[in-house]
């Protein structure tokens, strides 16, 4: 749900002292320290855009502290609002990842599988977005769901523009016998019906679902999971639906195929309108990608929501005059901590 706020002139006026003394936020400009490594990848944040991005990180830390290091440094690099991931299996080196970050913040899911797991989580710029509400669904389900989806809500707020949904992360049944397909296909009905249900019932109509759903989606109808979902157009889209049956777009190179998505609701269509989907090749910039980081590749879509209507932009041009106005009057802002 994106809601504009549009403030009069002579309010932008009385406020161009408090702002100027106010700390930063929104993005956060990051101080490069002349001993630090070069970025791993290149940058995919932009400032009119929300990026969120799927990404198996398959048993994290595949290799140790290396894994660490090197994930932490494509993070920094792509400077993505939110990341939505799949496989942690180390809680505290999914903390130390989180140190490294001081731009980011995240949490993992509850459930436990013993001494091996498999957790969801995310990791979101904090100056951008805010989280509540954080739950899973479907945790007495196992065999449908053996890794229960986290859900909750998202806020990201920058500039005066604000888009609020609820975000679900997913990882559905692996594997390629009969078997796997049709817990996938329940699972994707289930689904389905849950979020019809919360779409009927609640204020908030825009989700996103983002995850690993271990299937592709260009299948013939036979073979689909997820036609419970395609044929269901008017209400849902798979954005990564473009890409589909392009081996360049592959999120599993090792069998060519896109089995990492992001859906989205008809009222989240809005928001994503003039975006863009795409498979991020990150193993085309990093060396040893596959052996140190992850067997997939991250799939991100950007949603354009921090454009300004012509009015607004307007007003923001007589703030920024006002601004260098009042800098040239001696008014200093504070010093970024």
């Amino acid at each position: 749900m994106k809601s504009r706020f549009r403030i009069s002139l002579w309010l932008l006026i009385s406020l161009v002292g408090v702002s100027l003394l106010a700390p930063s936020c929104g993005r956060r400009e990051r101080r490069v320290l002349d001993n630090e490594p070069p970025p791993l990848v290149k940058p995919q944040g932009g400032e009119e855009t929300l990026e969120i991005a799927t990404w198996n990180i398959e048993t994290f830390p595949l290799a140790g502290e290396t894994t660490v290091d090197e994930v932490q440094r494509i993070i920094e690099g792509l400077d993505i609002d939110l990341f939505a991931v799949q496989e942690i299996s180390d809680t505290v080196a999914f903390r130390e990842l989180l140190d490294g970050l001081p731009e980011y913040n995240g949490l993992y899911s509850k459930d436990s599988y013993g001494d091996w797991y498999q957790k969801t989580g995310v990791i979101y710029k904090e100056g951008l977005i805010s989280i509540e509400n954080v739950g899973q669904i479907f945790t007495n389900d196992r065999d449908t769901f053996p890794r229960p989806p986290l859900e909750m809500s998202v806020v990201a707020q920058k500039g005066g523009e604000r888009f609020d949904f609820r975000l679900l992360v997913l990882h559905l049944k692996a594997g390629p016998d009969s078997t796997d397909l049709k817990r996938r296909r329940e699972a994707a009905k289930k689904l389905k019906a849950y979020l019809d249900s919360q779409i009927a019932s609640s204020e908030e109509k825009d989700f996103v679902v983002a995850g690993d759903w271990n299937d592709q989606i260009n299948d013939p109808p036979g073979e689909n999971a997820f036609t419970v979902f395609i044929e269901d157009s008017l209400d849902y889209r798979f954005l990564t639906f473009p890409l589909a049956g392009d081996p360049h777009f592959a999120s599993y190179p090792r069998y060519s195929s896109l089995i990492d998505h992001i859906l989205i609701s008809k009222d989240a269509i809005d928001e994503y309108r003039g975006g863009t989907t795409t498979t991020l090749r990150l193993d085309d910039e990093v060396v040893d990608y596959f052996q140190n980081v992850s067997d997939h590749r991250p799939v991100m879509a950007k949603f354009p929501v921090f454009i300004a209507s012509p009015e607004e932009s307007l007003n923001r041009k007589d703030l920024t005059s006002l601004t260098k106005t009042a800098n040239s009057q001696s008014l200093t802002p504070l010093p970024k901590k």
